[in-house]
């Protein structure tokens, strides 16, 4: 890792991302980074990023959000959403204020941990002093990253026949500690 940062994604992105995609489904060929779909066209799916970001014709049920690239010097590494508030069942009960993922390439290289506490700087940029973040009970990699970024533990939540560890994570106790973690 040389030089991590969030970058909100634009027009000029797009063969970064689908060559970023390609790596992603050759691993999960069902999954939808940034709930980016196979039949998505992309300059729509931008223009959707942005709306998003300002709140603006949201389907029924989603919140604001923010979405970003997580880049190392000019490679997509991962990618980044800030849910702005809970206001769903669903986000609320275990979805949480951030989702994060790693190019599959990029796992176990210390880029979660970052992009977690990049995110919760976004977090203290909305006012958030609190967020929620949850993984899959099963997932070590993630559980670590929450708790290095100074997740606690609140609940074990069940949801459709899986089981989900649900963490909260005070804003600036983080942030103050962001020198080490960066540094891992």
């Amino acid at each position: 890792m040389s030089n991590v940062y969030l970058k909100f994604p634009t027009i000029e992105d797009k063969d970064n991302w689908l060559d970023y995609l390609d790596e992603y489904h050759k691993y999960n060929p069902k999954a939808s980074p940034l709930g980016y779909k196979d039949d998505f066209i992309f300059e729509e799916w931008i223009k959707n990023v942005e709306n998003s970001h300002k709140g603006i014709d949201l389907k029924e049920g989603w919140v604001p959000s923010s979405m970003y690239f997580v880049m190392d010097d000019d490679r997509i590494v991962g990618t980044l959403s800030v849910r702005h508030n809970l206001n769903t069942p669903m986000l609320s009960k275990y979805a949480g204020h951030i989702g994060y993922g790693v190019r599959p390439s990029e796992r176990r290289k210390g880029y979660a941990t970052t992009l977690l506490n990049l995110a919760l700087e976004k977090c203290r940029e909305l006012g958030l002093d609190r967020v929620m973040v949850s993984c899959k009970e099963d997932n070590i990699g993630s559980a670590k990253t929450i708790e290095n970024n100074c997740g606690e533990l609140e609940e074990y939540v069940e949801d459709n026949g899986m089981t989900f560890k649900k963490y909260w994570i005070n804003v600036e106790e983080a942030l103050n500690k962001k020198e080490s973690i960066r540094k891992r």
